[in-house]
């Protein structure tokens, strides 16, 4: 874990890990994915890959979770992925599942510093990979939605994941609103039975700060410039990849800013503060522990990082 310094006792040195996109290509047009929207940007080569490997080395960075862009789009991705681990990286990858022989692959040279995912949305997805996951027991995931069907999440779980996990969906246009509930509701039918079932949910400490894993998330707004930083392909660096894309947001290039400037950028200043929830839905149950949601979303809808969660306000 990186040192803690500055004024601030509580703020580290560096995050524990970086989100990365080795590519910005896809070859699924998803309808809760928002990085159709993000500027062409070349693949990140090998090269460019192991001087970013050395910057994580040196600020004590311990894990790389590899998105995207589908990452196995990216012709160099089973080398880039070995070497991180040679480094002594946790690396988490996550697919859409399009490559299942080239994702047995990445298992097949991988080490245990390596945690292979697949989305899986829909049935025709599942039945596609259940071979895949019957013998490889990756980590599943699906984006949960309003109106999900309970039998594909029973479907899934009896194909034998290693884990499986429902994500708390992003909606970082109008329309995708529709297809969300506000997050106490997500939250309450997690409790209300699927975690017996063996199911871990995925979401942003923006909203219940996961204080077990790092304190310092009590003190913050979002994880963002605390325990993580967003890398697109070119190295530019970002809060987290939410942000991909909008310049004001662009906080200095992995590859060629010292990182000590990066990580001391101005604009990580907001993140890493906290002085109430402003959600103005005050009956929540979870109001008293929730930190606001996730400023993205805020930007996004409201114009401000300070804004309301749009999705759970009407």
């Amino acid at each position: 874990m990186p040192t803690l310094s500055g004024e601030d006792s509580f703020m580290r040195t560096a995050p524990d890990y970086l989100q990365f996109y080795p590519t910005t290509r896809c070859n699924r047009s998803c309808s809760f994915c928002f990085n159709n929207t993000l500027p062409p940007v070349d693949d990140m080569g090998p090269g460019d890959f192991r001087t970013m490997l050395d910057v994580m080395d040196r600020a004590g960075i311990t894990t790389l979770d590899v998105i995207g862009g589908e990452p196995t789009l990216h012709k160099e991705i089973v080398g880039m992925l070995f070497a991180a681990q040679q480094q002594g990286l946790q690396v988490n990858v996550s697919s859409n599942g399009s490559d299942p022989e080239l994702l047995a692959e990445i298992i097949a040279s991988g080490t245990d510093r390596l945690r292979v995912g697949v989305s899986v949305n829909d049935g025709e997805t599942l039945d596609r990979l259940k071979p895949f996951i019957a013998r490889h027991r990756p980590v599943v995931k699906s984006v949960h939605h309003r109106g999900m069907e309970q039998a594909l999440i029973e479907e899934i779980i009896t194909a034998g994941p290693g884990q499986y996990y429902l994500l708390y969906r992003d909606a970082l246009d109008p329309g995708g609103l529709n297809d969300t509930v506000p997050f106490d509701r997500f939250l309450s039918g997690l409790n209300g039975g699927l975690h017996a079932a063996g199911i871990g949910s995925v979401y942003c400490s923006g909203f219940l700060p996961d204080t077990d894993s790092a304190p310092e998330l009590a003190q913050v707004r979002c994880p963002a410039g605390t325990t993580k930083l967003g890398v697109m392909p070119d190295g530019s660096v970002y809060p987290c990849n939410l942000f991909f894309g909008r310049p004001e947001f662009r906080f200095g290039n992995i590859l060629t800013d010292p990182f000590e400037s990066i990580w001391n950028h101005e604009g990580l200043a907001f993140f890493r503060s906290f002085s109430g929830n402003r959600c103005p839905r005050i009956s929540c149950a979870i109001h008293d522990q929730c930190h606001g949601g996730c400023p993205a979303h805020s930007l996004l809808h409201f114009g401000s990082l300070d804004g309301p969660e749009p999705r759970c306000i009407p």
